[in-house]
């Protein structure tokens, strides 16, 4: 596919190339979710570091409010009161993009809502935590969740085949969003640094060789 090519209009021109490998089916997951995590590191890299010091922000303000509150006090009404203070500190982010600003909400949002249900108990590190979530969430928005919006796919492929093919990437992404989490945790500025990790060697079979 040459540069320009578009083969879902719902996706950005940086996921055309995953979306089309993802189709035809010919390439490893290994392979798609190294394809996948380039073009992610581009958009990271585009917003800059606004979203990591965002979600940096929101881990202390989840990390505060828990470690301040008894987990038999986390109510409803505690749970809306800290979902406001949320909203609050991403309204005064003006240098956040709109929509990295949504989804470190969305990321914060969500690992209080696993505290409020029990799912979570270990604030430490909270601040990687939520940046591991604000990458996941990166992933979701401007790939995987697009992918069902057009009705007819790439090569003819079905979306509930062409979905079990997304869903085998995540072995290979959540690790490398783990890895970012604690690179940028470090250093904000560091997400210019951001690398995907080495890619998978397809070793050649011999065809003289006796494989029994």
């Amino acid at each position: 596919m040459t540069d320009g090519d578009i083969v879902h209009d719902k996706l950005s021109w940086r996921y055309q190339r995953p979306y089309k490998a993802l189709c035809e089916g010919k390439d490893s997951p290994d392979e798609c979710a190294w394809v996948v995590m380039g073009a992610m590191i581009r958009d990271i890299k585009k917003k800059g570091a606004a979203p990591i010091l965002l979600a940096q922000q929101m881990g202390e303000r989840l990390k505060a409010a828990i470690e301040n509150c008894n987990p038999h006090s986390f109510t409803r009404s505690w749970a809306a009161a800290v979902s406001k203070e949320l909203d609050r500190l991403a309204a005064g982010q003006t240098s956040c993009p709109y929509y990295e600003k949504q989804l470190v909400l969305r990321a914060s949002k969500g690992i209080l809502h696993d505290f409020r249900y029990g799912r979570r108990m270990d604030t430490c590190s909270l601040e990687e935590v939520v940046l591991d979530r604000y990458f996941q969430e990166v992933y979701r928005f401007y790939f995987e969740e697009r992918i069902p919006l057009t009705p007819d796919h790439y090569a003819g492929i079905d979306t509930a085949t062409l979905m079990k093919r997304v869903k085998a990437l995540e072995p290979e992404l959540l690790p490398a969003f783990g890895k970012w989490a604690k690179q940028t945790q470090v250093n904000p500025y560091d997400v210019a640094k951001l690398r995907r990790p080495p890619r998978q060697k397809i070793e050649e079979i011999d065809l003289e060789e006796n494989l029994l």
